[in-house]
């Protein structure tokens, strides 16, 4: 399988399952709690790593038991840490996030020692014989993290790296500018419907195919537009476009769902799948992963999505 470089963030998700969510000064009591891994580029990281990956993970996490934790869960996950840093002045990030009765998931997070990952921490053997290097969009954020993101660009640039994009929901308003003078250099950016006017600063009920024709002529190669409630997710290239039906699932939660999409069109891509089958891949690893609670370890392996696709073709 294919060696596959990625830089974000590793956290520590503590999850709570809310009945009803209180007004601001009010209190809730938790139906459920869970402590895991977790992180957007961690979670697509497992799942690539469970199907058969080499993955490389460049980040940071603080000097405390959560950090080894994180190391611990990594390694067994088959997750080569040899680039991972240690912060002696700020923590392993925690995420608090609290899931409603229909899954959805609402996010509360301090970023510590993720955000002090630099330049200088971003060692160019990670990418030696690499084929793709995936970049969370958390990593733009703040300007030290972003300053090791544009090195691990630089590199994979100039290897002749193919490099993605994960923009995830919600954080397109902080670092639109940037997407936007890296578009040039990024083979596939992954979002969301809803982020393309906030990525382009267009009017919110600007047409999707206008926009998606502004990106691509903006030098991006694929538009990878996530599928989720029922939508289809589409690939989009220049002059073609594909797309494949979301799968009717049970959701549980939402976390990590975005993250797992990514997954499956990273490992398509790698190996050579064709556009439509990349999406439906794509749709099968986040239609599993919002069937089950959490993230992290919780993130579909590749022999159990492939029987899903096969029991939806059966059933059709």
């Amino acid at each position: 399988m294919a060696a596959i470089v990625l830089l974000g963030d590793i956290n520590i998700d503590l999850v709570l399952a809310i009945p009803t969510y209180p007004g601001e000064g009010g209190e809730a009591i938790a139906t459920g709690q869970t402590a895991m891994i977790g992180g957007s580029a961690t979670n697509t990281a497992i799942a690539l790593a469970k199907a058969g990956h080499d993955c490389r993970f460049i980040g940071r996490v603080g000097v405390d038991s959560w950090g080894r934790e994180a190391l611990s869960e990594l390694a067994a996950a088959g997750i080569s840490t040899r680039w991972i840093g240690h912060d002696e002045q700020e923590p392993t990030q925690i995420n608090v996030i609290t899931v409603s009765p229909v899954g959805e998931r609402t996010m509360f997070a301090y970023r510590g020692a993720n955000a002090r990952l630099s330049a200088a921490d971003v060692d160019p053997a990670a990418f030696a014989d690499a084929q793709l290097f995936h970049l969370s969009g958390y990593a733009l954020l703040q300007p030290r993290q972003t300053e090791a993101a544009l090195a691990a660009i630089d590199l994979a640039d100039d290897a002749g790296i193919c490099i993605t994009l994960d923009i995830p929901g919600g954080v397109v308003a902080g670092i639109a500018a940037q997407v936007r003078a890296l578009l040039p250099r990024i083979d596939t950016v992954v979002l969301g419907s809803v982020d393309l006017p906030g990525l382009l600063e267009q009017p919110k009920e600007a047409d999707e195919k206008e926009l998606i024709e502004m990106l691509l002529a903006s030098g991006v190669r694929r538009v990878a537009v996530k599928g989720s409630g029922g939508a289809a997710s589409c690939l989009y290239q220049l002059g073609s476009m594909d797309s494949a039906p979301w799968f009717p699932v049970q959701v549980v939660d939402t976390i990590g769902a975005g993250d797992a999409f990514a997954a499956g069109h990273i490992h398509g891509r790698v190996t050579g799948l064709s556009a439509p089958d990349c999406c439906r891949l794509a749709n099968a690893y986040g239609a599993l992963a919002v069937t089950r609670k959490g993230s992290g370890q919780a993130m579909p392996d590749r022999d159990e999505v492939f029987a899903f696709l096969e029991k939806a073709e059966n059933s059709a």
